[in-house]
């Protein structure tokens, strides 16, 4: 039996694509698969099936526990100082040496995201093992756009291509650490062009959809777009209260901001109640990592974490941060969107899907106010609607796990694969 390991460094939005894709590797490869992440998700993996591995840090604590990591996430312009550029190190330390650990038996293992881009190819080299990179963001250079985690502006083809190649210079600054991690795992120093040089070479698969991100010209055929990754089914029984109020009226407006753990929760929640009350619909608003609280009564709710699969199917429009993962079940589940984007590439999915005609126009969170948010909610029309459940049954007839299992399946059989 294959065993494979996915080292998933990240927040809820990150990990539970990767246990849909986790249990799609289980079902149709007959894989032994173990998720690697930090502990808030081990019962999520389990309930699945999968095997647990841990990864040290919390993420939503130290975020909260920082000035710099509130700054980030709250929108302040600030410059890195020696104090933020440690902290970023310190965030990240035991990470690469724990993804080692987990993935001791791997055949393959697969790193999501950027943590796992800086730190997989060492880890890998020490293991000896096959590896590919999953990335629920665009992460290939492309002149067709700027990074992602940059926001929305475009350079043109060619200063978007060098604002790819001056964003991988950014990952100097994690040298320390990286030179630490390959001292521990018993490796020689290696330069980082080397480093960048085979981690290009891997297979890389990306869980969004073409009809969002259509797979760009000039990338390398080692990169995938397969489509969406679908959280695996969660055993859910919903609250009563949640079920009654539900059914008590007009389908409501949901409303979250997902893995952001803002301080600022308590003013916020006071502009999500008034821009309800000011467009006079129903909410349905989840704490989240914000903490946002509106009370509950006849027209609105506030709730704990409920799987987006089953409760988008229940409302009529969607409030988000447009983080990946919330923004791909609000285009499954054909509702419009409002976005509210932050930080990272919160924009960029914002922009994608307003320009599907899938959303209303984006509302900043860092500037948002009670009418603006309203004014936003209250543009959402038929056509909109419309367009929703058009995009909706285009990626019904996708299978974002079936495209990654056939190309996991040639990296299992070493085609295209380094060592």
């Amino acid at each position: 039996m294959t065993a494979i390991t996915i080292a998933a460094f990240g927040t809820r939005g990150d990990v539970a694509p990767l246990v849909g894709l986790g249990t799609g590797l289980r079902d149709r490869l007959g894989a032994q698969v173990a998720i690697a992440a930090q502990q808030p998700y081990e019962q999520m993996i389990v309930d699945a099936g999968l095997a647990y591995r841990g990864l040290p840090h919390d993420t939503e604590i130290e975020t909260r526990s920082s000035e710099f990591g509130q700054g980030l996430v709250d929108g302040a312009k600030m410059r890195p100082s020696k104090e933020a550029l440690a902290e970023m190190r310190e965030q990240l330390s035991g990470v690469g040496e724990a993804m080692a650990s987990a993935s001791e038996d791997a055949d393959l293992v697969l790193f999501e995201g950027p943590v796992g881009s800086l730190l997989g190819p060492h880890v890998a080299q020490a293991l000896g093992v096959r590896a590919g990179l999953v990335h629920l963001q665009p992460a290939s250079a492309t002149g067709d756009f700027a990074p992602p985690a940059l926001g929305t502006r475009s350079f043109g083809r060619i200063g978007n291509r060098m604002v790819w190649r001056l964003g991988a210079s950014g990952e100097k600054v994690f040298a320390p650490l990286t030179d630490a991690l390959r001292t521990s795992l018993g490796l020689s120093p290696r330069s980082r062009k080397d480093v960048q040089r085979n981690r290009n070479e891997w297979p890389t698969l990306y869980g969004f959809s073409g009809i969002v991100v259509p797979r760009p010209a000039d990338w390398p055929s080692n990169a995938h777009v397969c489509g969406y990754w679908r959280p695996a089914p969660a055993h859910f029984t919903p609250p009563r209260e949640l079920v009654d109020f539900l059914d008590a009226g007009d389908a409501p407006v949901f409303v979250g901001l997902g893995s952001t753990a803002t301080a600022h929760g308590a003013e916020l929640s006071t502009t999500i109640i008034e821009a309800l009350r000011k467009s006079g619909r129903r909410g349905v608003v989840q704490r989240g990592w914000a903490r946002l609280d509106v009370g509950s009564d006849a027209d609105v709710i506030t709730v704990d974490d409920v799987p987006h699969d089953w409760l988008f199917g229940k409302v009529g429009a969607a409030v988000h941060h447009c983080g990946a993962g919330t923004t791909a079940a609000a285009l499954h589940a054909g509702i419009p969107s409002v976005p509210v984007p932050g930080i990272m590439d919160q924009p960029f999915w914002a922009a994608r899907v307003h320009a599907l005609g899938a959303a209303a126009s984006p509302v900043p969170r860092h500037s948002i106010s009670a009418d603006a948010l309203a004014a936003a909610i209250d543009s959402l029309s038929d056509r909109h609607t419309a367009r929703c459940t058009e995009i909706a049954g285009r990626l019904a007839a996708e299978d974002g796990v079936g495209e990654a299992v056939t190309s996991i399946a040639r990296m299992i059989d070493g085609a295209g694969v380094t060592r």
